[in-house]
Order: structure tokens, then sequence, then C-alpha cells
């Protein structure tokens, strides 16, 4: 017969809880700034052809399989947010395409995520922008805007920024996470996304 596990009292977790939520607070506080990786422009019509030349440069200089990111898509100044709003709408609807949920406001900001890879797997970056920019794969979440984003006009500014690594092996990329999750989270908030959801844990 199993050893059954002891349960604390449920008093103390509320202040044990709080405990811990301030080793988070004090690791995010001090966190390393992140790299730039790069900006990059890319127009609705042109992304089949463009998007993954704009991902290898992002993934280039050696660290292709890039990890602790957050990346940030923005409309640019000849882009029409109601417009990519509407067509996402009837994309949502008729298509068998996996695509985030709409946050149903208008935002300069179209999506804010991160890629966080563990010790045993890396490349998710150079992944998870192709999910985004071009296509994803059957039955995973993404973007896919190449898709269906093709006739609007204007485009979007891709950025991207990594963490440096928060320490070796499974302890190091559980912090880095960690923090990579908390401010996306906190970004979330504050761009306030046209889809996906708004942060991590939203």
């Amino acid at each position: 017969m199993s050893e059954v596990t002891q349960i604390t009292d449920p008093a103390s977790w509320a202040q044990a809880a709080t405990i811990e939520l301030r080793k988070i607070a004090e690791n995010v506080a001090t966190a390393s700034t992140p790299q730039l990786l790069g900006v990059e422009q890319l127009e609705f019509k042109k992304l089949a052809e463009t998007a993954g030349a704009a991902i290898d440069r992002l993934t280039l200089n050696g660290k292709i399989d890039r990890d602790r990111c957050i990346y940030v898509i923005t409309l640019d100044d000849d882009a029409d947010p109601e417009a990519l709003q509407n067509t996402f709408a009837d994309t949502k609807k008729l298509s068998d395409l996996k695509l985030p949920q709409p946050n149903h406001n208008l935002s300069k900001t179209m999506y804010v995520g991160s890629s966080c890879a563990t010790h045993k797997r890396a490349g998710t970056l150079r992944n998870r922008l192709r999910q985004h920019l071009i296509k994803a794969p059957k039955g995973t979440y993404a973007l896919s805007l190449a898709s269906w984003a093709s006739e609007l006009e204007g485009g979007l500014l891709l950025r991207a920024w990594q963490y440096p690594a928060a320490g070796e092996g499974e302890e190091g990329d559980a912090m880095a996470r960690t923090i990579v999750l908390a401010i996306e989270d906190w970004l979330s908030g504050e761009l306030k996304p046209m889809l996906g959801r708004r942060g991590s844990r939203h």
C-alpha cells in the first residue's frame, strides 16, 4: 500500500504561496536585460515569399536554436486593424486552421508570444515564428498569417528579444521560463494584443 501524502494545513496555504510568489518576483526583478535579436518589417501580400528569410535573420549568428525569447508582432502604419480583425473573424469561422482566440479590441499590437525551450528541446523560436508567419501544422494553434492575411494592405513589424540563461541544467531552464512568462504576462497587459491570450496565465 502506498504511503499517503500529507497535505499541509489549508490555513497556511496563502502565506506559503505568497512566499513563493515573492521569490519569483525577486528573480524577475534581478533578471538581465534581454538582447534584441532584430526587427523585421514584412508586407502581408509577400509573407509567403519573405517570412522565411526574416526568421533566418532573427535566428542567425550560431544560435539557430533560440530560446528564452519574447516576440511582439505589431501592425505597421499602412495596415488597418479593423480589416485584419474582420478577415481574422471570417477565417476563424470558415477555416479548419487552429487560430488563437480574438480579444475583441482594436490594437496596433497583433500578438505577444514567448518561446521557452527546455534543457532537452531547443529550436522553438524558429519553429514558432514559422507557425505564426507562414502556417502551422494541423492541430497546432498559431496565427498562420500567410494562409489568410495575404490580401490585406500594409504589413507587420516583428521584434524578438532573448533573455540570457538563468543557470545550469533543468533548474536554470525552469527559472528562465518563469522569468520569460512573467514578462510576457506583463507585456501582454500593457500592449493589449488583438489576438491570443493576454499573457501566459490568462
